[in-house]
Formats: structure tokens, C-alpha cells, sequence
């Protein structure tokens, strides 16, 4: 059965449900039959004076959005076992003060195909016209206190974590800059170390950071998932309101980039099952949506998107706020959490947040004893906590030893991260990345070798338990460098995939990378094809139908809209090609011309991903070929920095008119 759930808003109907019909999720943000209440406290009341509909909107979205994430539980045995049912589907009908805004079609599917990317499941929105407004101070607790609270430089997404804590140390304590801290409390476990925090950041900052702690109560039966992949969109909506009243257009998540960028470092944390919180696409959908919202250009930065998370840790140590480390929190499983042990140790983020404390030397800022596993010396439960600790490390190993070819070979996740980054020189980010995955891996090792050298008695005399880390490192085989891979041809002209890139050689040059990209994935269907002439929307339809074979994830760097118009485009070729084969009197061509349209209207039909009906639009063939043009007009460009040789190639042998054409000299023949 599929993991289906209608989310009904403040008692709207439940007729006609396209989906979820026999359980609907009835929530009621406001209401005598209330089960849900955001409240953001210590707020002074003018402030809430420069909130718009939209923005009071946006806070109801946001809120249903992250409680029906919570009350449907996923697939499978938890997160560590997940099913079939992983990824889910949402219906959401809603009632909203700005009907026609949100039910637009630019920030409706900026909306979904945020939100889809975020938790990796599907959404589907109704929105429907509010009819009891809840007055705007159901939303706050108004603090007594209605003085100014003065000039706020920056907001910043602040949820008690090292990342995080970082952040605010760098901007109150190291820049001395006046900011706003937003706090999403999901558990009241937390407030007091929220509270010992802010009060020791608060006498170390030059300006005391003010505070807008947000909370929300609801109904037990309303948590049954822990995974809450979709809270980012909640934090953003909460800052992002913040920032209206404060007069500032700019919201800062702090998270390092090996969790930010989301490569996984362990077999068992992929997909959805690996936070996105902060994903560069993440935040750009996030920047869509607000700049929507505020009516103006809206920002969402991540300032730690190049440094790991040790980094972060020197950071806090070097602004002499190493105390603060130890009242930080970054369990996963918050549930487990005691006063003396608020760390599990045997999750993802307690993992790596103990190597990072460790490869900083600041152990003694985060005292072992307040993890329930210690991460180097104590045994780990077979099964996932073991497996999920061997491959950490076992894949930090194999990253410090890899080049630069070979990493973006592996992740070829860095040729789609690297679109989403501001910056011309896309290699020059590329490079960054390496260079960030190769600093983390490298730390993680010494880490490693300098706890195997500070137990190597006890390693020797197998005292400590046969699961614990160091023992896995010596006696299994986990810590060994990489299996030497299969030597490359000498062909002179090579342009093929190599594991999630492509791989160049030209004229018997030296191997190069070039990272997946639309064009790239053209080129190669050209080279492949020395001679043939194709038509431009024959070529783009060839790489849309097996994206993944071009490296371009499910459905390739063009949304479900893009592919429609390149189908409708060849539906409005194919029609040509028929009139022209029936004054041609070739009943061959027609039948083909004919049976391809057949399979092509009948596969927009099924696709639920192309919603809508085909029908020629005589601009769609003029938007497919600018589209192509500009594709490879880019990945030239790429190609020109690190093999202008090849570039000039290109220049002189490949047409790229309304028949794309690949004519080489004699003697090339390439490898693909």
C-alpha cells in the first residue's frame, strides 16, 4: 500500500480526497477544537505590526507542513530499516488569508519542489480561502517589555548545536555585530541547555544577542516520526519572519559542509534518510519562496558551507568560548537524552561531532562521560550502530587518498551541488569541495591513528571489546587504503562516464574530469554519434528519457515542465514529419513518424510527473533549442579552462544549429 495522507487545515472539508481519504490528519492551528499552536515568545508587540498576510500564511504552511511530517510515520522499522514506504504522499487542503498568491503557479511549485527535494517526498497543495482570521497575537507571546530593542545586524537559525553555536559565536563574539537568535524548541528537554547557553554566549558577545525562542504544543498522537526532515522549512519560515520585522532581508543557517552537501560518508545514511536541512538547493528554494513572500529579494545563506565541522569547533576555542561546547546539543535521538548523558554516541551526528571535538583538541570542552557510547574504546550493538561507524571511517580513509578525478567520479553529486553555488568558475567550487572532503578525512585519520597509538597495549592484549572502533580498525580489515582500481585505456579520445562523471582524454593527453551537466550529457550523445545529424528536440528527448544514464538524477537537471515542452516539441516535429511523409508517399516514415507520437502522448498520459494535457505550442521548438544552445555553450566553456585544445576542437568540428552535427578529422574516433 502506498504511504498516502490527507492533511485537512482548520476544519476543511473532507470531500472528493484525490488521496488518504480513509485517514485524514485533521488540524486545527486555531479554534476551540485546536491541536496545534505555534507560539513565538518574547516578542515586542510593535514588531508584529509589519507582518503581512502572506507572511502570517506562510507560518500556517510552514506549521502544517512540519506537523504532518511528524504524525506519519515512514516505512519500514524506523529510519535504519527503511521500507517501501519510505517516501510518502501529502494532500494538503488549506485554508489561507492570500488564496490566489499561494495557488500560483510560480511559488506553488517553487513550494513543492522544495519541499520534495528537502524530505524526498511528494506534495500536493490545496488552497482554499480563510474564513475565521486568528488575530495576529495568537501567534505571540508579547514580552512586557516593549522598549526597542535596537539595530539587529543579522538573524540567525540558532538550534543549540556546535554548528550553530558556532555561527552565533562568530557573528556576536568575533565580529562583535549586534544579531537576533531564532530557536525552534522541539523538545522541552532542551531548554535548559538552551538557556545556559544563550546566558554564556550573552556575557562573551558585545552586543547580548536578543532571543525568540518558538515552540510548538501539540497533541501527543501528533508524534509518531522522528525524522522531521521538513523542520528546515519551518526554521527558515520562523527566521524569515523574524527578519520582516526586524527591517532585514537576510536569514543565516550555520552547518559545515560535509552535513550541508550531504555526501554520504556511510553507507547508511542516504537519500532522505541523510539530512537536507541546508542543502545548497534547499536554500535557494528557501530564497524563491521568501523573496515571494517578502515581495522583495529575500536571502538564505549558509556562511559554513566550506568549513567541517573540527573548524567550527577551532573556531569556538579560538574566541575563548570552548566552555560553551559542552551545553550544545547534536543527538539525533533526543528521546535517550539524560542529564549526565545527553549524547547517545551511536548516532550519525554524535559520531561526528565527537570526531570534530577530538581532531580540535577539545576533548576536555566535551567531557566523554556525557555520551552514552564512548566513540573510540566502548562496543557497539551489531547491526546498523556498528556498521554506521566502520564506514564512516572506512570512507574518510578512502577520500584521503583519492585525487581529484577520483572523487568526482565517485560523487558525482558535486557536478549538480556546484549549479547551486554563486561564482563563475564553476571547477574553482569544485575544487573547494575536493579540498573540504579531503581537510574532513584527513582529520578523522588522525583522530584514528592517534587513539591506535594511545591503546596499542590494550589493542594487543584484545582487553578492550571486540566491537569497539579500535579493535574493528585493527582485527577487521575497516581501515585499509583503496583497492587499486582497473587501468584506464590509452585510447587517445576518451569521453565517457567514470563512476558519476566524465572522463576526458584528448589527442592521448593526461585524464581529466568534467562534471555532469546537461551539455555534457549532449556532447556525449554527439561524439557518440560521429556524423549523424540530429534534430535539436530529438537530441534533448534522447537524454530526458534515461536521465540517469547522463548522470542527471531522476529527472535531470530540468524540472517536469521542461521535459513537457521538449515533448511537446516533438510532438509538433513528429506531426511535420508525417505531413511531410504523406506528400512524400513514403508509408515507412509515416508509420514510424506515426507509432513514435503514439508512444510519446501515451507516456505523457501515464507520467504523472508531466501533469497536463500535450498540445503544440508553436514557441516550444525555439525554447528546446535556446535551452540546448545555451547548455553547450557552458559546458565548452568548462571544457576551454582545463583542455583549450579540446575547446578549439569543438569549435571547428560540432554544428549545434537546429541539426546538431559531430564531423571529425580523420583519425579521431572516440571511446565513449
Amino acid at each position: 500500500m502506498p504511504n498516502e495522507r490527507a492533511i485537512l487545515g482548520c476544519g476543511m472539508s473532507d470531500s472528493k480526497l484525490p488521496l488518504g481519504g480513509d485517514d485524514p490528519l485533521r488540524l486545527f492551528l486555531w479554534g476551540t477544537a485546536e491541536n496545534v499552536h505555534l507560539h513565538i515568545d518574547d516578542l515586542r508587540r510593535p514588531l508584529a505590526q509589519n507582518l503581512s498576510d502572506q507572511f502570517l500564511d506562510l507560518i500556517d504552511i510552514a506549521t502544517y507542513v512540519y506537523v504532518a511530517d511528524q504524525a506519519t510515520p515512514r516505512g519500514g522499522a524506523g529510519v535504519d530499516n527503511a521500507g517501501d514506504d519510505w517516501r510518502r504522499t501529502f494532500f494538503y487542503r488549506i485554508p489561507v488569508r492570500m488564496p490566489d498568491f499561494w495557488n500560483s503557479a510560480k511559488v506553488l511549485d517553487t513550494l513543492v519542489d522544495t519541499l520534495s527535494f528537502l524530505s524526498e517526498d511528494e506534495y500536493i497543495f490545496e488552497f482554499h480561502p480563510m474564513k475565521d482570521r486568528p488575530p495576529v497575537q495568537h501567534y505571540f507571546n508579547f514580552s512586557l517589555d516593549d522598549s526597542p530593542i535596537g539595530q539587529r545586524d543579522e538573524v540567525v537559525l540558532f538550534s543549540g548545536g556546535l554548528d550553530s553555536l558556532g555561527g552565533a559565536v562568530e557573528e556576536a563574539v568575533v565580529n562583535r555585530r549586534p544579531i537576533a537568535l531564532v530557536t525552534h524548541m522541539p523538545t522541552n528537554k532542551l531548554v535548559g541547555r538552551h538557556r545556559r547557553l544563550r546566558e554564556l554566549l550573552a556575557s562573551r558577545a558585545a552586543v547580548p544577542p536578543v532571543h525568540f525562542p518558538v515552540g510548538i504544543n501539540k497533541d501527543k498522537g501528533l508524534s509518531r516520526e522522528y525524522t522531521q526532515r521538513s523542520r528546515s522549512f519551518l526554521y527558515a519560515c520562523l527566521g524569515a519572519t523574524v527578519a520582516q520585522m526586524l527591517g532585514l532581508s537576510r536569514i543565516r543557517f550555520y552547518e559545515n559542509g560535509i552535513t550541508s552537501l550531504n555526501f554520504h560518508l556511510s553507507d547508511q545514511v542516504v537519500g532522505a534518510k541523510a539530512t537536507r536541512t541546508t542543502h545548497p538547493r534547499v536554500l535557494n528554494g528557501f530564497k524563491r519562496i521568501l523573496s515571494a513572500v517578502a515581495g522583495r529579494p529575500f536571502d538564505v545563506q549558509n556562511p559554513f558551507l566550506l568549513k567541517t565541522k573540527t573548524e567550527v569547533v577551532e573556531l569556538i576555542a579560538r574566541a575563548s568560548c570552548a566552555e560553551l561546547i559542552q551545553h550544545s546539543t547534536s543527538c539525533t535521538h533526543p528521546w535517550e537524552m539524560t542529564t549526565e548523558k545527553p549524547h547517545c554516541g551511536a548516532c550519525s551526528q554524535c559520531i561526528d561531532r565527537r570526531f570534530a571535538v577530538l581532531a580540535a583538541g577539545q576533548a576536555a570542552s566535551d567531557p566523554g562521560d556525557a555520551y552514552k557510547v564512548d566513540l573510540l574504546v566502548d562496543g557497539r550493538n551489531e547491526g546498523e550502530p556498528r556498521t554506521m561507524l566502520a564506514s564512516y571511517v572506512e570512507t574518510a580513509s578512502q577520500i584521503s587518498k583519492m585525487s581529484a578525478l577520483d572523487f568526482y567520479g565517485y560523487y558525482g553529486e558535486v557536478g549538480r551541488v556546484v549549479t547551486q553555488l554563486p561564482g563563475d568558475n564553476k571547477d574553482r567550487i569544485a575544487l573547494d569541495i575536493f579540498d573540504l572532503y579531503q581537510r574532513h578525512s584527513r582529520r578523522v585519520a588522525k583522530v584514528v591513528d592517534d587513539a591506535v597509538a594511545q591503546h596499542s597495549s590494550k589493542i594487543r592484549e584484545r582487553s578492550l571489546p571486540d566491537s569497539c572502533l579500535l579493535r574493528l580498525v585493527c582485527e577487521t580489515g575497516v581501515w585499509t587504503p583503496p583497492t587499486e582500481q582497473e587501468a584506464e585505456p590509452t585510447d587517445p579520445y576518451v569521453f565517457r562516464k567514470k563512476g558519476q562523471a566524465w572522463w576526458v582524454r584528448f589527442a592521448g593527453g593526461e585524464e581529466q574530469i568534467l562534471l555532469p551537466s546537461r551539455g555534457a550529457a549532449y556532447l556525449h550523445v554527439l561524439l557518440s554519434n560521429p556524423g549523424k545529424r540530429f534534430s535539436v528536440v530529438e537530441l534533448v528527448c534522447e537524454v530526458i528519457n534515461v536521465p540517469k544514464e547522463y548522470i542527471l538524477g531522476d529527472s535531470g537537471e530540468a524540472s517536469g515542465k521542461e521535459a513537457m515542452t521538449a515533448y511537446r516539441a516533438r510532438c509538433e516535429e513528429l506531426g511535420q514529419e508525417i505531413d511531410e511523409a504523406r506528400r512524400d508517399n513514403n508509408p515507412a516514415a509515416l508509420q514510424k513518424a506515426q507509432e513514435e507520437l503514439g508512444q510519446l502522448l501515451e507516456h505523457i498520459k501515464k507520467d504523472k510527473g508531466y501533469r497536463g494535457q500535450a498540445r503544440t505550442l508553436t514557441g516550444d521548438r525555439d525554447k528546446v533549442r535556446k535551452a540546448f544552445q545555451s547548455a553547450m555553450r557552458r559546458v565548452r566553456q568548462d571544457i576551454q579552462q582545463f583542455n583549450p585544445a579540446f575547446a578549439e576542437h569543438l569549435k571547428t568540428h560540432l554544428r549545434c544549429g537546429w541539426n546538431p552535427c559531430y564531423t571529425p578529422q580523420d583519425g579521431v574516433r572516440w571511446v565513449t
